[in-house]
């Protein structure tokens, strides 16, 4: 998987710890040789000033990681400590090639565990009672709560903490609905969660709870029409992200008392300056502490680090935001293949391409093939691209700003091959086609170029050879290349018939300079010569 990062030398390696993660995530780091400099508090101009001498960003929520300051790095990668990534712009990432991945484990259970004790905070009036408590007063009766246990909490989003809070939601005897339209069926049997729409679950609710990242589609989702929906004695949680919940809408529908009560841990703006929420009685607020626990914290800065680790040392990624498929483990053999054949096709096309097509056969078909056509397209661009960082990350943008068309398809038949990756590139008005598979015995192999049969493996030097198949062909080569002492590794000769067109493929031990390339070019009877480099 070279198309995922650069090979990179321990000793050289440099990360940036820009807020506050567990000291044995940072020991794991130096552990493995890292140069590891942490560093907190940094705003924009002041991160962007230093970013450049790093390959790794570690940030948690506090430190944003801007457009300015990506567009000022070399980074390799950006980790989350966490799970939430609103404080990165992944689009600009994407566009540099940098990885960005996030710790979605190590806070879930905190993060639920918080929720549940919000749940509980509104429903008996426990942050009232403190307060009155302090105040030298005794209210019992004027501070009566409800119980949980029989009550119904709508989630929306089901993802890790609102399948955790579900759980817990149901050992207290609650009835749990759910909002979340990319979760199946089957999802929600296996958690006893029944799914609804989203007005349903806000006219059914006694408690909802948010659990859905902040994104275009999420911005403001409960807004005040979804709080008109809402019971009077209904009562909001937000331990997901500031932005999901309308903070206006929502002063509103609690000061009007269309809703009981809200308790939040994320907000618009963090921290939130003069917001009105705080005039209110009937809001429970704290300083986003969903992930704020010692196990929390030692979880996620050792999840990040080894996550890091693993893509640093073996390039293998785990979490990542900005990939264009997930990453499927029967899928990852292939994807060196895939840029190799990319590599070959680029070559043999002269880097020239309008469009591509990548075409997986037989049991690959079955699969999510974003990621190959990632593959290829990295392969083509990162030999003659000006770009930084050239990989799957960015291969579609890439490719998109050179005008060039991506095409994916896939086929059950794969003809004598139990998988087979077909790149066919159009460019100058014809087209080129290689084609590869992986033999369990033989690994990677190249087994066609334009529709002829090969055996090549993607690796070395490579003269191919496009020719009339006649005597005496393949020692005028021969004599050439041993004239100008370039040694031939293997040989293999093309062709569907004899004397027909044919093509010769030359595996050579070292470089070929382009003088001696001219040489063979001006051999009788030769159409083309290419010396290609894999």
């Amino acid at each position: 998987m070279s198309g995922a990062c650069e090979d990179t030398k321990v000793s050289t390696t440099k990360i940036l710890v820009a807020d506050e993660i567990s000291k044995s995530g940072i020991e794991l780091l130096k552990g493995e040789g890292y140069e590891v400099d942490v560093k907190t508090g940094m705003k924009e101009d002041e991160l962007s000033s230093v970013i450049g001498g790093y390959d790794v960003l570690i940030v948690r929520s506090a430190t944003k990681a801007t457009g300015k300051v990506i567009r000022a790095s070399k980074l390799k990668v950006i980790g989350r400590a966490g799970i939430g990534i609103d404080n990165i712009d992944v689009p600009a990432a994407t566009e540099r090639g940098i990885l960005v991945m996030n710790a979605p484990s190590g806070n879930v259970v905190s993060t639920a565990e918080l929720t549940i004790g919000l749940i509980f905070t509104l429903a008996r009036r426990i942050a009232e009672a403190d307060a009155s408590m302090r105040r030298g007063e005794w209210k019992r009766k004027e501070l009566k709560g409800v119980q949980v246990s029989g009550k119904t909490l709508g989630i929306v989003g089901l993802g890790r903490v609102g399948a955790e809070v579900a759980k817990r939601a149901s050992v207290l005897g609650m009835t749990v609905v759910a909002y979340d339209p990319l979760v199946s069926p089957e999802v929600g049997v296996k958690l006893h969660v029944r799914l609804v729409s989203l007005e349903r679950l806000l006219q059914e609710s006694d408690f909802v709870s948010i659990h859905t990242p902040l994104t275009t589609q999420t911005e403001s989702l409960i807004g005040r029409s979804e709080l008109s929906k809402m019971k009077k004695s209904a009562m909001l949680v937000n331990c997901a992200r500031g932005g999901v919940v309308n903070e206006d809408a929502l002063f509103d529908a609690l000061s009007q008392k269309v809703i009981a009560g809200a308790a939040l841990d994320v907000y618009m703006q963090e921290p939130p300056k003069e917001s009105k929420l705080v005039s209110l009685p009937n809001i429970v607020l704290t300083p986003h502490l969903g992930a704020t626990t010692i196990e929390a914290q030692e979880e996620v800065g050792s999840e990040i680090a080894e996550q890091i680790i693993a893509y640093l040392k073996r390039s293998d990624i785990r979490n990542a935001i900005n990939l264009p498929a997930k990453l499927d483990p029967e899928l990852m053999p292939y994807m060196p293949l895939a840029e190799k054949l990319g590599t070959m096709i680029c070559q043999l096309g002269q880097c020239s391409a309008g469009r591509v097509e990548v075409s997986c056969k037989g049991e690959l078909a079955q699969k999510d093939i974003r990621i190959i056509s990632a593959s290829v397209i990295t392969g083509m661009l990162k030999p003659i691209s000006e770009e930084f960082n050239v990989n799957y990350i960015n291969a579609f943008d890439l490719a998109k700003s050179r005008g060039i068309e991506v095409v994916s398809s896939t086929s059950d038949e794969a003809g004598q091959y139990k998988n087979l990756i077909r790149v066919v590139l159009h460019a100058n008005g014809g087209s080129i086609s290689v084609a590869g598979t992986l033999f369990s015995d033989k690994g990677p192999r190249m087994v066609e170029i334009n529709d002829s049969m090969v055996d090549i493996e993607p690796e070395g030097n490579f003269i191919l050879i496009g020719h009339e198949d006649r005597p005496g062909m393949i020692g005028s080569v021969g004599t050439i290349l041993g004239d100008n002492d370039v040694n031939i590794a293997s040989m293999e000769v093309a062709r569907r018939q004899p004397r027909g067109p044919a093509m010769m493929i030359l595996h050579i031990d070292e470089g070929l300079t382009p003088e001696v390339l001219e040489k063979v070019r001006a051999i009788p009877s030769l159409k083309s010569a290419t010396y290609i480099r894999l």
